[in-house]
């Protein structure tokens, strides 16, 4: 069995969205991303942002291994009707996607143990 592990790593571009800029009253700057204008979708008081991940098989000229783009929220895409495919083709690549591939060094794998059969054993079953 194999220890090597894929991580993927991604920074998601949240200035992609249609966004603002504003200062708190401790001047901390602060990222205001509007739910309606950006395709979010919102359920039980979460709010969400729905993407499609395309990982490829080999790096592409910046090392990238894939990207993530934004897509429409189905209940958003249907009301759309024909409209939907111009607005999702206008939805923003918000990521690169970067796989790191790592060697688990552990050297406590599975061991295989034998037993003897005719010694006898103090389980009830």
């Amino acid at each position: 069995m194999s220890n090597d592990k894929k991580f993927y790593a991604t920074s998601i571009a949240l200035t992609k969205f249609k966004h603002a800029f504003i200062t708190s009253k401790t001047g901390q700057r602060c990222l205001v991303l509007p739910i309606d204008d950006n395709q979010f979708s919102e359920k039980e008081g979460a709010v969400y942002c729905q993407t499609d991940i395309c990982v490829r098989d080999e790096k592409d000229t910046n090392d990238n291994y894939g990207f993530v783009k934004q897509k429409l929220p189905s209940d958003r895409w249907k009301a759309l009707g024909e409209n939907a495919k111009t607005v999702g083709d206008a939805l923003p690549f918000i990521a690169n996607l970067k796989i790191f591939e790592r060697t688990n060094n552990d050297s406590s794998g599975v061991t295989d143990v034998a037993f003897d059969e005719e010694e006898g054993d103090d389980l009830p079953f």
